[in-house]
């Protein structure tokens, strides 16, 4: 009897030592048999094995006997099989040889320069009749495939675990058969045992809140429709009983022939989030509620102030009127003047209350411009002729005659800065100039400037210029007194007129404030 060897494939025996893988014994083997057969399989880049009934080699073309060559194995080719794979080769052999039934398994296989390459290997009865002659055995080189595989399993991982650690799910809707595929995460999401599921488009809605489900579909809806990202925030009641918040992101994929199939997406958890902006939402209407009682105050005081001093100043007026006494009309002149300008004060500050209360609106109508000039110099000239400082007015020919605009808050806004630009000039002149604004965006905007040659200011003085009783520093407030909203009256009055006031100074060298407001030809 013929001594057996082993196979590469383990297990599977051969006819003798010199009958080892890539040699043909001197038997009539089963199937491919003709040199033509064997010139047709050494031309084929995979490596086949035929095989007779038992299991033993009868042939191998010439990419098979490239298998464990060199290796010095004279006694067989158990090293062409790696030691992990050969148990596995061994019983698929067995069972295949036992049944008569096919097999396929993927093995590595060592090459001539001892590199192991992954194979798919077959196994395939030959047969004639119902009756198993033989094997055909192939293994084509897969080693790419499997490698291609074994990383996008890897960056599938690693992306799982990423989306894990980052609290991200993973969701994949079928709109056909109306399929929601979780994974892991997405199923903690919203509320399931943390492990990947399917469910029926019934139970997603189950999950939602009740108040959040007509969203979500239409949201799903506007996705389908109009083609754009699939977005919504809803409730969802979490493993814990509470309710969490979670966003759900997709886009919408189209089957082969353009229809919309199926909606993929990510969901993240962003209960902080909405907690942070119910709180942040909570402190601003509070913020806003506080801010609408103080307005109501100061309204109600300054009209409670107001009306006492409107008492206070008549009745001063009609005993100046009266009185001839030198002495008391001194002492009556300084009652009128503290009176008035307690008065300004208090109508600052109801100014101020009520333009943070959203309450100044603008009565925009035909006026102009040179009486406006001219009459709010002269009520500055006033106080500009007990000092020696000149208020002059100068006008761009080019500027409107008549304008259309809130004649009062624009009049407003001018006394302000001529009466500051007096009050802080020791001697010199205020210039109170109008032109018309120009460039691309200057069509029908007026420029307004007061410069002066007072004290001026200093970088961090401008700063707190439009600030709330902020007026350069408290030197400034106890020499020159004033309550410090003045300005900001004006920066809030210029702005709704769609301006923007501005400032440029130096200490000892005067200053220029500008502001450039839209009043269009009337």
């Amino acid at each position: 009897m013929t001594a057996r060897t082993a196979h590469p494939i383990e297990g599977v025996p051969v006819a003798g030592p010199d009958d080892a893988l890539g040699r043909a014994p001197p038997e009539r083997p089963p199937g491919p048999a003709s040199p033509a057969s064997h010139a047709l399989l050494d031309a084929l880049p995979q490596k086949v094995w035929v095989l007779d009934q038992a299991g033993a080699v009868s042939f191998a073309n010439r990419a098979a006997r490239e298998i464990g060559s060199g290796h010095g194995e004279p006694d067989g080719w158990d090293g062409a099989v790696h030691p992990k794979d050969r148990h596995r080769v061994a019983a698929a052999r067995a069972s295949a040889i036992r049944s008569g039934q096919p097999y396929d398994l993927t093995i590595r296989l060592r090459d001539a320069s001892g590199r192991w390459h992954w194979h798919q290997t077959d196994l395939v009865p030959i047969r004639e009749g119902a009756a198993v002659t033989g094997w055909m055995m192939t293994a084509a080189d897969v080693d790419d495939v499997v490698a291609d595989n074994q990383a996008l399993e890897a960056t599938t991982n690693l992306l799982l675990l990423t989306h894990k650690a980052a609290g991200v799910g993973l969701w994949d809707w079928n709109m056909r058969t109306g399929a929601l595929s979780l994974s892991a995460e997405g199923a903690r999401l919203h509320g399931l045992s943390a492990q990947a599921c399917t469910i029926t488009s019934s139970a997603w809605t189950g999950l939602v809140h009740a108040d959040d489900r007509a969203m979500l579909w239409d949201a799903v809806t506007r996705a389908v429709t109009t083609r754009t990202p699939f977005s919504v925030d809803v409730r969802v009641t979490s493993e814990l009983g509470g309710t969490r918040w979670i966003q759900s992101l997709g886009r919408v994929l189209d089957d082969a022939h353009g229809m919309s199939g199926r909606i993929v997406g990510l969901t993240l958890d962003i209960t902080p989030r909405k907690r942070a902006e119910q709180a942040l939402s909570t402190a601003k209407e509070g913020a806003e509620q506080a801010n609408r009682a103080k307005s109501d105050f100061l309204a109600m005081m300054s009209h409670e102030i107001r009306n006492p001093l409107n008492a206070v100043l008549g009745y001063t007026e009609h005993m100046l009127s009266r009185s001839r006494e030198p002495e008391t009309l001194r002492h009556l002149a300084a009652v009128q003047e503290a009176g008035e300008i307690l008065i300004r004060v208090v109508d600052d500050v109801l100014d101020v209350a009520q333009i943070e209360a959203g309450q100044v609106a603008l009565d925009p109508e035909a006026f102009l411009l040179a009486d406006l000039l001219e009459g709010t110099a002269a009520v500055a000239r006033g106080a500009a002729s007990r000092k020696g400082v000149a208020v002059e007015v100068v006008r761009d020919p080019a500027t409107p005659p008549m304008v259309l605009g809130d004649v009062g808050r624009l009049r407003q806004v001018l006394l302000n800065l001529l009466t500051n630009a007096v009050k802080f000039t020791p001697a010199g002149r205020v210039v109170l100039s109008v032109s018309p604004e120009t460039g691309r965006s200057g069509e029908g905007r007026i420029l307004f400037a007061v410069s002066d040659t007072g004290i001026g200011m200093s970088a961090a003085q401008q700063e707190r210029l439009f600030v709330p009783f902020g007026q350069g520093d408290e030197s400034i407030r106890r020499r020159y007194g004033g309550s410090g909203l003045g300005l900001v009256i004006c920066r809030h009055l210029v702005e709704l007129m769609g301006g923007r006031i501005d400032v440029a100074s130096e200490p000892g060298r005067g200053t220029r404030i500008w502001f450039a407001v839209m009043l269009p030809p009337a």
